[in-house]
C-alpha cells in the first residue's frame, strides 16, 4: 500500500480512532495503570485491523473466453452461442485464414460468419486472422490489404469489433520479421481495436520475443499441442511452467489459452503425424496405428483453479479452444467445458440401454434397477453403452443380464459374450487396450513410442454423450443382473 493511501484511510477513520482513544483513556481510571507503551502498542495494533479489513480488495476471477473456429457456419453455432453466454465473457473468432503453397502463391479463406448471430449476441468480439506458420514470408502489404478488406466488410454488415488477433506459428528465429509485420499492421489499425497475438511456448526462450511485445496490447500464450503423444495434448507441470517464465518476460496483458479438444496421432514410418481440424489418414497410402487423444477434463480443472490464485496484474483470463457444436467427436461437450470453467462437478454417468422393436429399457450401470419385461415372444434386443455424464468414463467389464428364452446372442465393439448358470455375461477384452508404451528417453521422430502399425488401438473409455453398441440378444425378456462394478 502507499503512503498516500495510508494517510487517506488514516483521515478516514480518525473519529473511530478518537472514540477508541477516548474509551481507552475511561477504561484505565477502572482498570491498573498500564505502561505508555503497552497502550500505544494496542491502539496500532487496532488500526491495522480496521485499515486491513477496509482497504483489502479480493481478486475479481478471471475472465473466460472461447474460440470459435468453425469454418463452416451451421445452425448448431447459434445454439452455441445462446448457451454459453452466462459463462464465457468474450469471443474470439476466427475470420480469415491464409494457407502456403509450394508455388508461393498463398490461399486465402474468408470465413463466412453469420452476422445476424454474432450481432445478437452482447460479447466482445476479437476477430483472429490465421496465418499458417509455413508461409514462405509475410508479404506486409497483401496481408494487411487482406486484413482491412475482412474488418471494411465486417464493419460494413454492423458487427462490432474490439480488437483483432494475429495468429501465426512463425519459427523463433523469424520473429524479428514478424516484429516489423505487426509495427506495420499496428499503425493502420483503427486506433480503437486492439492488436492480440498468439504466442507459442518456444518463443520465451527467444532473446528477440521481448521486443515481439512493443507493437501489440495483448498476449494469447497457447500452451496446448501434441509434443509427445505420451502426454497428451497438455501437459500441466510444463503448462506451469510456461506461464511463470510468461509472467517474469510479459511488458503487456497476456490470457491463456487451454484446450477442451482432442486430436489422434497417427504412426508413420517417419515419426507421427497429428489429425485435428483436417483429415490425414485419407492421404495416407496405407494404414497406421490411429491414437485418439483428448484433454483431460479434470487436469484442466485443476489447472485453472491454480491460475485463478495467481496474482500477477498481467494476467487478464483465459480463452478455450474451442467452443463446442453439436456432432463434433473431437471436442467436450459444451457441458463439460462449462462444468471446467466454473470448477462444477465432473462426473461419468454410464448406462446401459436395452432397446428392442416395443420398448426401450435403461439401467443405470451403477444400480441395480432390474425389472422385468412382459413379453409374449421373442424379441430382438440391441445392447448399448451411454454415457449421459459430462466427463469420460470406464466402461463396465462385465455385464451379466438375465435372459429368458434366448435363441441367439452375440458380442461386438470389444466385448465378447458367454452364457453361464442361466445368465448372459458380456465382458471387456483386456487385450484390446493396448496403448502407447512410455520410455525413458527423449521423445523424437525415431524412438517414439507409437502403437504398432496396422493396428487400430481401442479405448475402454467412453466419452461424454458417446455411445457404443456391444451387442444383441434374442429372448423373450432380458434384464441387467445384480450391481456392475469397473
Amino acid at each position: 500500500m502507499g503512503i498516500g493511501n495510508l494517510v487517506k484511510n488514516i483521515s478516514r477513520n480518525q473519529g473511530f480512532l478518537s472514540a477508541l482513544l477516548s474509551a481507552a483513556v475511561f477504561m484505565s481510571a477502572c482498570q491498573p495503570a498500564s505502561e505508555p507503551s503497552e497502550l500505544i502498542a494496542n491502539l496500532n495494533a487496532s488500526h491495522i485491523a480496521e485499515v486491513t479489513s477496509v482497504t483489502a480488495i479480493p481478486r475479481e476471477p478471471l475472465a473466460q473466453e472461447v474460440y470459435i473456429w468453425q469454418r463452416q457456419w451451421r445452425p448448431a453455432n447459434q445454439t452455441a452461442l445462446a448457451q454459453s453466454q452466462g459463462v464465457f465473457q468474450g469471443l474470439r473468432i476466427l475470420a480469415l485464414q491464409a494457407h502456403p503453397k509450394p508455388n508461393g502463391a498463398d490461399i486465402w479463406f474468408e470465413v463466412a460468419v453469420n452476422h445476424a448471430w454474432l450481432q445478437a449476441d452482447p460479447r466482445p468480439k476479437v476477430a483472429v486472422i490465421r496465418l499458417d506458420g509455413q508461409l514462405s514470408h509475410l508479404n506486409d502489404e497483401a496481408v494487411i490489404h487482406k486484413i482491412s478488406q475482412v474488418l471494411n466488410s465486417w464493419q460494413a454488415k454492423g458487427t462490432h469489433i474490439t480488437g483483432v488477433e494475429i495468429d501465426h506459428d512463425s519459427a523463433s528465429s523469424k520473429l524479428p520479421t514478424y516484429r516489423d509485420f505487426l509495427k506495420k499492421l499496428k499503425a493502420q489499425l483503427p486506433a480503437e481495436l486492439k492488436l492480440s497475438i498468439t504466442a507459442l511456448p518456444a518463443w520465451l526462450n527467444s532473446t528477440d520475443f521481448p521486443a515481439l511485445l512493443t507493437y501489440i496490447d495483448e498476449l494469447v500464450l497457447q500452451i496446448h499441442s501434441v509434443s509427445d503423444p505420451r502426454l497428451g495434448l497438455f501437459d500441466a507441470t510444463q503448462g506451469w511452467q510456461w506461464v511463470q517464465q510468461l509472467s517474469n518476460i510479459s511488458t503487456v496483458p497476456y490470457l491463456i489459452a487451454l484446450p477442451a479438444y482432442g486430436s489422434a496421432v497417427i504412426s508413420t514410418a517417419s515419426g507421427y503425424k497429428v489429425e485435428s481440424e483436417t483429415p490425414l489418414r485419407g492421404q495416407l497410402n496405407d494404414s497406421h496405428a490411429v491414437e485418439e487423444l483428448m484433454a483431460d477434463p479434470q487436469v484442466l480443472q485443476a489447472f485453472v483453479h491454480k491460475l485463478q490464485s495467481r496474482t500477477d496484474a498481467k494476467l487478464k483470463g483465459i480463452i478455450w479452444f474451442r467452443l463446442p457444436l453439436e456432432g463434433d467427436k473431437r471436442v467436450w461437450p459444451l457441458d463439460t467445458l462449462i462444468a471446467v470453467a466454473q470448477q462444477g462437478e465432473l462426473t461419468a454417468k454410464i448406462e446401459l440401454v436395452i432397446s428392442s422393436d416395443n420398448d426401450i429399457q435403461t439401467t443405470l450401470a451403477t444400480e441395480n434397477k432390474a425389472k422385468s419385461q412382459q413379453i409374449l415372444k421373442p424379441q430382438l434386443f440391441q445392447l448399448s453403452l451411454i454415457n449421459r455424464g459430462n466427463i469420460a468414463g470406464d466402461i463396465p467389464a462385465s455385464l451379466s443380464l438375465a435372459g429368458q428364452a434366448c435363441s441367439g446372442y452375440d458380442a461386438q465393439n470389444g466385448y465378447r459374450v458367454k452364457q453361464k448358470n442361466g445368465l448372459l455375461i458380456w465382458q471387456w477384452r483386456a487385450e484390446n487396450t493396448a496403448t502407447l508404451a512410455p520410455t525413458d528417453t527423449a521423445p523424437s521422430a525415431t524412438n517414439m513410442p507409437m502403437p504398432q502399425a496396422h493396428k487400430q488401438t481401442q479405448k475402454h473409455m467412453l466419452n461424454p454423450v458417446g455411445q457404443k453398441v456391444i451387442g444383441w440378444a434374442r429372448c423373450e425378456s432380458l434384464y441387467l443382473q445384480g450391481i456392475y462394478a469397473p
